[in-house]
């Protein structure tokens, strides 16, 4: 389960185009974060996508991927032109192909690395599908879990959502916001489509698995967070509704919480493992926050330049690893799942202090910036930021465990299989 949204100019405070997306996953699979520059390759070159090989572009566009571990493509992104996307799973009555072919993330990737601007990455996605169809697993340790996938693609003179289904798809352009959770929302109002004129897109809909999916109540929840701002939505109000939890309930009933919380293996397995959000100015400056690890409403957002990475985010694998950013953070992020009811708002108020000086004033950068002071200030937020979560670690060790046996049980025996160390 995933949401994505965007806001347009005419709705932002700095009259900026604002993306963010949640990337809900398995719990245990490590999301990294990679900067990749642009580069030009060889005629005849081909490129190694999950499952299979396809030809390589003449030049493709430097890149910030957000990314599970093991997959070639992504989950959400931004390219040096402006152009970010973020994918959702869909679930309809057609099927995934049963031969392999590219998976939603590999569309992801490709849009950002083959295109200028918002609509060439639609066409680049669409002209992919219909040669090459989707399919093959996305899960992690689910190899069963297959889906189709909707787009949301933003650059600095609108938005696109294109959602598809087997080689065919739908798109319609926004300008003011737009939101996508695991749900089809084009119907017969689509400006381009691969189907008849009048088709119903959501007609494609499987309506049970779109159902406990829940995504029609976090879209609305997206939406509902967004109106009230008129014209002064900021990133501030992006990071605060990527935290957000239906009604305070956190990881009960069904999966309605934009800020997922897995609790059990069954219906509530999915869980928000990375965090992007992305603002770009009226001309060629950029701001990109990442969590670089799961759980935003227990994580700082912080800010990254694409030449400039900090240690250890672009590190994850299996296991438990010291060398990754992912994992040393999750490490955290189960001891304070134990013990949430007491962490929880204490924990965000010091990390919405920490983002207000290291996110809200950091200024708006070119895509090569080297600059020294713009590097400093991302390299002491994640510093900063680890700080914070060790001195938590530290007072946890005092606290009790909250009463909630099931969900106790899933995430030590996730710790477990992973060896992260529980103290």
């Amino acid at each position: 389960m995933c949401d994505t949204f965007a806001v347009g100019e005419a709705a932002t405070r700095a009259g900026s185009w604002i993306f963010a997306k949640n990337s809900d996953r398995e719990p245990d699979e490590a999301q990294i974060v990679v900067s990749y520059p642009g580069k030009e390759h060889s005629h005849h070159q081909e490129v190694r996508c999950t499952y299979i090989s396809i030809p390589q572009a003449p030049e493709t566009r430097g890149v910030v991927l957000c990314k599970p571990f093991w997959i070639w493509g992504a989950e959400m992104g931004v390219n040096e032109k402006g152009v970010v996307i973020g994918n959702e799973a869909l679930f309809t009555r057609s099927k995934p192909e049963k031969s392999p072919g590219l998976i939603g993330m590999d569309l992801v990737r490709l849009g950002l690395e083959r295109a200028d601007t918002a609509q060439e990455a639609a066409d680049v996605i669409t002209g992919l599908l219909r040669r090459y169809g989707q399919g093959g697993p996305c899960g992690y340790r689910d190899k069963k879990f297959t889906y189709m996938n909707s787009y949301l693609i933003m650059d600095r003179t609108g938005i696109v959502v294109l959602e598809t289904v087997g080689r065919d798809y739908a798109m319609k352009s926004y300008q003011d916001f737009a939101a996508i959770s695991n749900g089809i929302t084009i119907g017969r109002d689509w400006k381009e489509s691969s189907m008849p004129r009048g088709t119903d897109f959501q007609a494609f809909s499987d309506p049970i698995m779109t159902w406990f999916s829940g995504s029609r109540a976090r879209r609305a929840y997206i939406i509902e967070h967004i109106s009230p701002h008129g014209s002064t939505f900021g990133v501030a109000d992006a990071f605060e509704i990527l935290r957000g939890h239906q009604g305070g309930l956190l990881f009960k009933g069904l999966n309605h919480d934009v800020c997922m919380h897995a609790a059990e293996p069954l219906i509530r397995r999915s869980h928000t493992t990375g965090s992007l959000v992305v603002e770009l100015d009226s001309s060629s400056g950029f701001r990109i926050f990442v969590t670089a690890g799961s759980s935003p409403c227990l994580t700082a957002f912080k800010p990254i330049l694409p030449g400039n990475m900090p240690a250890g985010i672009d590190q994850g694998g299996f296991r438990y690893n010291e060398d990754s950013y992912w994992w040393r953070h999750e490490a955290f992020i189960i001891q304070a799942q134990l013990r949430l009811s007491q962490v929880q708002e204490p924990l965000l108020k010091e990390i919405r202090e920490f983002e207000g000086g290291y996110c809200l004033n950091m200024p708006f950068f070119d895509w090569e910036s080297r600059d020294r002071a713009l590097k400093s200030v991302s390299s002491e937020a994640f510093f900063r930021s680890s700080t914070l979560e060790s001195s938590w670690l530290h007072a946890m060790k005092g606290m009790a465990q909250d009463r909630r046996p099931l969900h106790n049980v899933f995430w030590k025996m996730t710790a477990r299989r992973n060896g992260i160390p529980l103290e």
